[in-house]
């Protein structure tokens, strides 16, 4: 006997699409978000969050890896030159308290070859 339409709902799971992989995805509750967040220029913000986009564009990066950065809570040199020069090329960033190396540096990932 074949399931009814009814029985065939019920069987479905209850999502669609491609699940996530990280089910760990911290990005509005992470450190780094927060200190973006605070010190970049409101050009990079969006309604009260990071705007992604507006940071791809600014720092020339993937928005996969802007994800990567805020949910990894990881930096690497070059996302840490990067952030710098978007804070920096602001006037509202010397009335905002402009990201400084040192707001970044407990995020600077060392790699696990130490």
């Amino acid at each position: 006997m074949e399931p009814t339409t009814h029985e065939a709902a019920a069987a479905k799971p209850n999502h669609t699409g491609r699940p996530r992989k990280n089910d760990d995805f911290k990005l509005y509750e992470g450190d780094l978000y927060k200190v973006l967040l605070e010190k970049l220029p409101s050009k990079y913000i969006k309604f009260g969050r990071l705007d992604t986009d507006a940071i791809r564009i600014g720092t020339g990066n993937a928005r996969f890896t802007v994800y990567r950065w805020l949910n990894e809570q990881k930096l690497s040199k070059n996302a840490i030159r990067a952030l710098l020069k978007l804070s920096a090329e602001s006037d509202e960033a010397k009335k905002k308290g402009k990201l400084k190396k040192a707001d970044l540096i407990p995020f600077f990932d060392l790699g696990d070859d130490l």
